[in-house]
């Protein structure tokens, strides 16, 4: 299967799977948001977004889990997508679960994921923010999984700028030691700064000779 099949087919089973879940552990009670897979340059496995998606007058939440880390098993996934959804039950019922530019997880985030099938951790500098799928939530989950595939974004290669223009040089290869060029979009007519010689075009450079052709 091409990746950008396997790509499609992690999205829709990750929309999917979503309703599974909201339909298991919040009685269908939470709104769906847009479901995404973007790239994260700062190493968070998901997010929770608000007023990230605009259509009209109306806005949508955005819930995504990050490009960089769809190779994980397809729990660990799940885990992340119940953790991202207890920050859209919270916000769905006015509850303020995270502090510091929502980057601190408080004890009502740890309250919200306990209640809904995650176990949780306390750490250093992000809060109640380590969570997993508590052995009995994993064998629940386990058989809604069909379609997650395995696949990740990375960081390719920049194709390389191709230079464009006409070089040109002094003939004399001046500053003597350190020769320097200029290109050029068009047909140009030039003295070299230094010993007043006519520059040339690099691809018409003639064959070395001790006669050096200067402008009167």
């Amino acid at each position: 299967m091409h990746i950008n099949e396997l790509y499609r087919e992690d999205l829709y089973a990750l929309n999917a799977l979503f309703d599974k879940l909201n339909d298991a552990f919040f009685v269908s009670a939470l709104t769906k948001p847009v479901v995404t897979l973007q790239h994260d340059r700062k190493g968070a496995p998901g997010w929770f977004k608000l007023e990230a998606w605009q259509a009209g007058e109306a806005t949508s939440p955005e819930l995504n889990i990050s490009a960089n880390f769809l190779d994980r098993k397809p729990l660990d996934k799940a885990a992340t997508l119940l953790h991202e959804m207890c920050h859209l039950y919270a916000y769905q019922n006015n509850i303020e679960d995270t502090s510091r530019l929502d980057i601190y997880h408080n004890k009502r985030f740890k309250e919200i994921a306990e209640a809904h099938g995650l176990t949780v951790e306390k750490s250093e500098k992000h809060g109640y923010s380590l969570t997993a799928l508590s052995p009995k939530v994993r064998a629940i989950i386990e058989p809604m999984l069909g379609g997650l595939q395995t696949l990740k974004r990375v960081e390719g290669k920049k194709a390389k700028s191709k230079q464009s223009g006409r070089k040109y040089v002094c003939p004399n290869a001046c500053p003597v030691g350190r020769p320097q060029s200029f290109r050029a979009s068009s047909e140009v007519n030039f003295l070299c700064g230094y010993c007043r010689c006519q520059v040339v075009e690099v691809k018409k450079l003639p064959l070395p000779s001790d006669e050096v052709h200067k402008l009167p």
